[in-house]
C-alpha cells in the first residue's frame, strides 16, 4: 500500500505549487541569478567543466546541460552559500533551471519564483538537519542541493501539488555528495550532479512516477540516515516566513572555500598594518576544528587544494594584499615566497562544543603574525564578508559579474528585465549566454 503524503514532501509540495512571491523576494532572487551566472562564466573553462562537456558531447539534453552548468557555477568556489544547510544553493538550483531553459524559454518571473521555491526547500530541510549533517561528512550541496533543484524544477514546470511532492520524494534517492572529495574535481561536480538530479526527479514526477512521500521521516528516513531528527517540525512552517527573508544568501567576495574567508579578511587587515621593510617571521591561525577540517590543506599542490587551504589563503593575502581568481593559478601557490612563509605558519584549532553553528560569530577565527622587529599583531574575524552582517552590495555584485566575464547587457537583462519576458539560455557559443526569446523581442 502506498504511504500517505505527509511531512516534508507534502509541506513543500502543497506550498511550492501555489506560493505567490513578493517583488522584494524576486529582486533578491535576481541578485542570485546574476551572481551565479557570473560564476558559471568564470568557471566555464575549468577542467571539471571541460570534462563534463567532453563526456556528454553529442548527447545534449537538459540534464547534461544542467550537469555542466552546475559544475561551472561551483568550479571556482566563487558561488553563494547559506547557513542552515551549509550548502551552495544557487549552483544546483540555477544549474537545473537554466538547463531546462536551454530547451524551452521561460518567463523571467517564473525563473525567479522557481529559484525561491528551491531555496525554501533547501533551508527548511537544512534547519532541521543542522550542522550535524555537514559535520558528519556529507557535502550538503550534493544532498540538499538535489532536493532544492527538484523543488525549483517542479515549480518551473508547473507541477501539481501531488507531482511536486513526488518530485521531492524521488530526489531523496538521488541526493549524494561526500566531503572526502574536497580538493578534487568531484567536489564541483557534486553541484552538477544535484542539478541534473533535480531535473530528473521533476520530469519523472510530472510523467506519473511516484516516490514515498514519507521518505524524509521516521526510521531509515532521509533525516535519520543523514544525522538529523526523525520528526521534523517543518510541515507547517514552509512559506510562513519566506526562507530567503529568514536566511540570507551569502555571496562571496573571494573564490575560495567559505571557511577561508574570515581568515582572509583578518589577513588583509593585517597586511595593511605591516610597514615597508618589515618581514613576517611567523603566522598563527586560530579557528574552530570543524572549519579547519574542511579548509585544512596545509601546503596545496593543486588549485583545488589551494581553494581549501586556510594557510595558503592567509599567506597569499598577507603577501599580496588581495585575493582573486588569479591567486589560485599554479604559478601562485608554488611561488618561493609563498612556500617559504607557509613553512612559518602554525594552526591552532579549538573545539567549540556541541552547539556549533556554521560561521557563528560565537566561534571566531584569528590570525596573528610576528614581525622581524619582534612586534606581534593580530586580527580576529567574528563575521564573514558577504554575510548577513556585511553583505555585498548590488554594485559589488555588478562589478563581480563583469569581472567574471559578463556583459553589461546581460547584467541589465537579469537585474531589470521585464518579468513577463521569455528568457532562454544558449550554450552554442564559446560561453553560455542569456537572451530574450525571439518571439518576445
Amino acid at each position: 500500500m502506498r504511504a500517505p503524503m505527509t511531512g516534508f514532501c507534502e509541506a513543500i509540495g502543497t506550498w511550492g505549487a501555489q506560493a505567490v512571491f513578493p517583488n522584494r523576494a524576486r529582486d533578491e532572487a535576481r541578485l542570485s541569478v546574476l551572481d551565479t551566472f557570473g560564476c558559471i562564466l568564470a568557471g566555464w573553462d575549468e577542467r571539471q567543466v571541460v570534462a563534463a562537456k567532453a563526456a556528454f558531447e553529442g548527447h545534449p539534453s537538459a540534464m547534461t546541460c544542467a550537469l555542466t552548468l552546475g559544475t561551472a557555477a561551483h568550479a571556482l568556489d566563487f558561488d553563494d552559500y547559506e547557513v542552515p544547510g551549509s550548502t551552495h544553493p544557487s549552483a544546483p538550483i540555477l544549474g537545473a533551471l537554466l538547463g531546462l531553459m536551454s530547451e524551452h524559454p521561460h518567463r523571467i518571473d517564473r525563473l525567479l519564483d522557481a529559484y525561491l521555491a528551491g531555496y525554501e526547500a533547501i533551508v527548511r530541510l537544512g534547519e532541521r538537519l543542522s550542522y550535524s549533517h555537514y559535520n558528519a561528512g556529507w557535502h550538503s550541496t550534493g544532498t540538499l542541493g538535489a532536493v532544492g533543484a527538484a523543488a525549483g524544477c517542479a515549480r518551473l514546470l508547473g507541477a501539481s501539488q501531488a507531482q511536486f511532492a513526488h518530485a521531492i520524494a524521488i530526489s531523496s534517492s538521488l541526493a549524494s555528495g561526500l566531503k572526502t572529495q574536497f580538493g578534487s574535481d568531484a567536489k564541483a561536480l557534486h553541484a552538477g550532479f544535484a542539478a541534473r538530479a533535480g531535473i530528473e526527479a521533476a520530469l519523472l514526477a510530472r510523467a506519473g512516477a511516484e516516490g514515498n512521500c514519507g521518505a524524509f521521516e521516521g526510521p531509515y528516513g532521509f533525516l535519520e540516515i543523514h544525522h538529523g531528527p526523525t520528526e521534523p517540525a517543518i510541515r507547517s512552517k514552509a512559506g510562513q516566513r519566506l526562507g530567503l527573508e529568514e536566511y540570507s544568501v551569502l555571496r562571496k567576495p573571494w573564490p575560495s572555500c567559505a571557511y577561508t574567508h574570515r581568515v582572509i579578511d583578518a589577513a588583509l587587515r593585517l597586511s595593511a598594518r605591516v610597514e615597508t621593510g618589515q618581514r613576517i617571521e611567523k603566522i598563527t591561525l586560530k579557528m574552530p576544528e570543524p572549519f579547519f577540517r574542511v579548509a585544512g590543506f596545509i601546503t596545496p599542490t593543486t588549485s583545488n587544494e589551494a581553494r581549501f587551504s586556510a594557510t595558503y589563503c592567509v599567506v597569499a593575502a598577507l603577501l599580496d594584499g588581495e585575493i582573486g581568481p588569479d591567486s589560485f593559478c599554479e604559478d601562485m601557490y608554488l611561488r618561493d615566497d609563498i612556500t617559504a612563509l607557509l613553512g612559518k605558519t602554525d594552526v591552532e584549532t579549538y573545539h567549540p562544543g556541541p552547539d556549533l553553528q556554521d560561521m557563528s560569530p560565537e566561534h571566531p577565527d584569528c590570525v596573528a603574525i610576528c614581525l622581524s622587529d619582534g612586534t606581534e599583531i593580530s586580527e580576529t574575524s567574528w563575521h564573514v564578508r558577504g554575510g548577513a552582517e556585511a553583505p555585498l552590495t548590488r554594485d559589488d555584485l555588478s562589478n563581480k559579474f563583469i569581472t567574471c566575464g559578463g556583459t553589461e547587457a546581460t547584467r541589465d537583462l537579469i537585474l531589470y528585465g521585464d518579468g513577463s519576458a521569455m528568457l532562454t539560455l544558449s550554450t552554442e557559443t564559446p560561453m553560455p549566454s542569456l537572451s530574450l526569446a525571439q518571439d518576445t523581442i
